[in-house]
């Protein structure tokens, strides 16, 4: 009797089994994506992690985003200070600064501007003359969501925006490693954060077909002695 009582079927329902094959598929499909851009994503940190940290290649006079951001590049010229930006406000070992965007004249043609990094007021200012090399990593520089509208008639910068900096400046900058140590602008202001989270989102979706197919086997099992009942119209 006991037995009778306790033991347990499976009852097919039509609509349940339904939505629940679309949630279990969508959740899979999804754990399926974010694994494919797990995978992209460790290639892309991987190419980043080689172009930063070998050895610089001279600045072609053309750059294209695909090839050549993060690229750690070589060029010479002429700092043209009469016409350098602020980009602010930065925070470095909670001082507030800024960081000093200066147009750098190459010595084969053209202007780039260069990001020579963190400095602040108070601070001895380093501004080599002539012709002078730079060192540093390519950046093609977008405004972001919540920085404020730029106001180039008072000269105040809180992003890079090439063009209205200078019209002849193509579309990337470039910022300056770090020079040596108590030597302002203090380069090196070229931060990497790129999140590499599908890993655990992939997790989360296999986790969630998972418990919605169990919370389906659960829900549709049922003791004999009512489904028993229930066919013998009780």
């Amino acid at each position: 009797m006991t037995d009778k009582l306790t033991a347990k079927s499976f009852q097919f329902r039509l609509i349940p089994t339904l939505l629940t094959i679309v949630i279990v598929t969508v959740a899979l499909g999804l754990g399926v994506w974010q694994l494919e851009r797990l995978e992209w994503k460790n290639g892309l940190l991987a190419r980043l992690d080689s172009q930063m940290s070998g050895v610089a290649v001279p600045l072609p006079e053309s750059v294209e985003a695909k090839d050549w951001e993060y690229r750690r590049v070589s060029l010479a010229g002429q700092f043209l200070y009469d016409r350098e930006f602020h980009l602010g406000p930065r925070v470095r070992d909670g001082k507030v600064g800024y960081e000093m965007v200066v147009p750098f004249r190459r010595a084969s043609g053209g202007i780039v501007l260069v990001n020579r990094g963190w400095i602040a007021d108070g601070l001895a200012v380093n501004r080599p003359e002539g012709i002078v090399p730079v060192e540093g990593f390519v950046r093609f520089p977008k405004k972001t969501m919540f920085a404020p509208a730029n106001d180039a008639a008072k000269n105040q910068w809180y992003w890079v925006d090439t063009k209205a900096m200078d019209a002849a400046a193509p579309a990337f900058i470039v910022d300056a490693v770090a020079e040596a140590a108590g030597v302002y602008p203090a380069g090196g202001a070229l931060r990497v954060d790129i999140p590499n989270d599908h890993k655990n989102y992939a997790i989360f979706w296999f986790g969630m077909a998972g418990v919605m197919l169990l919370i389906y086997i659960m829900a549709s099992r049922q003791p004999a002695a009512k489904r028993e009942s229930q066919h013998a119209g009780v």
